[in-house]
């Protein structure tokens, strides 16, 4: 729940997060305040929001744009030739998975249990599960009833309580945040599966809402020479097409990229079944050219990450 405090102005910090303030009800709490006192939208400053195509009236102050994660991803860049070739993969698709939420545990589930060529991992965490936590009093914008029926949720229940999926290298999500550098850390012990599939599922961090804010999940594929199916936000795909890098739309539906949500994942899932009841042969073709894509799509995120592209020329915005 949002309180602000009696005074003046009102400074939001994001701490370079991106979601978007408008689905989260942020701005309807900071809009009725500046109404009940008649002041300007000029007395709230919002500061380090990483989320740059969606409108706020309010100060901006260190915002990001784009992502820092396009940057930070020097810190683990791997030059090594095996991530330059297509490797001799023994799953089609690749799963990783960190903070649990609703809409992460049913598409880990339903991966498991419904697609057997996928390799997946998961960080141990101290938190519960998303759906033994009490969250009454705030917004949840990926309710578990949207996704499944009650008897659908009490089967999945039942199946987490009974299966612990593991962490291929030990790492755990409190890992991440240990040292400034903990985010390369665990993003390098990640590489060295990385030859284990071809395609990548990645559930981003913010899917809900007007927002464009990648993060490693979407960075560290592309720097790894990887495919990619996202699970994230609306026009995803669209906006990192309009900062160069190109997708697969060519190769396979991309559609999903038109919706958020359940109607996205369940496009994806449409998406994994066609490739999957593809001949070897044809499966060997589509990826030969999938990777051609994401070796253009590495050179990219390298002119990024060094600085040699100006960002600020692209409008992915008005999307």
């Amino acid at each position: 729940m949002i309180q602000i405090p009696l005074g003046q102005s009102v400074v939001l910090d994001m701490r370079s997060e991106g979601p978007s303030l408008q689905a989260l009800g942020v701005t309807d709490v900071i809009n009725s305040w500046l109404r009940d006192r008649q002041q300007s939208p000029d007395s709230v400053q919002l500061q380090r929001w990483s989320n740059p195509v969606e409108f706020v009236p309010y100060q901006l102050f260190k915002c990001s744009d784009p992502s820092h994660f396009f940057f930070m991803s020097r810190k683990y860049w791997r030059y090594e030739e095996t991530v330059l070739e297509q490797n001799v993969h023994r799953n089609l698709f690749g799963l990783f998975v960190g903070r649990m939420t609703h809409a992460r545990a049913v598409i880990l589930h339903q991966c498991l249990i419904g697609q057997q060529n996928i390799f997946v991992s998961k960080m141990a965490s101290l938190n519960p599960l998303p759906w033994q936590l009490n969250t009454q009093d705030e917004i949840d914008l990926d309710c578990l009833t949207d996704w499944l029926s009650t008897n659908q949720q009490y089967r999945m229940f039942e199946w987490y309580n009974k299966y612990t999926i593991p962490s291929v290298d030990q790492m755990t999500v409190r890992d991440q945040f240990v040292t400034p550098e903990s985010y390369a850390d665990t993003n390098r012990s990640l590489l060295n599966y990385y030859g284990r599939f071809a395609i990548e599922i990645v559930c981003e961090t913010y899917t809900q809402g007007n927002t464009f804010f990648p993060t490693e999940k979407t960075i560290r594929p592309i720097m790894a020479c990887k495919p990619v199916l996202v699970y994230g936000p609306q026009y995803f795909l669209s906006r990192l097409r309009t900062m160069g890098f190109q997708t697969y739309h060519d190769l396979w539906d991309e559609s999903y990229d038109l919706y958020q949500g359940v109607q996205r994942w369940r496009m994806i899932q449409q998406v994994m079944q066609s490739i999957s009841e593809k001949t070897s042969s044809e499966q060997q073709q589509l990826l030969t050219e999938a990777h051609a894509i994401a070796q253009h799509n590495r050179q990219r995120l390298h002119n990024i990450a060094t600085h040699q592209v100006d960002l600020t020329k692209h409008d992915y915005k008005n999307i």
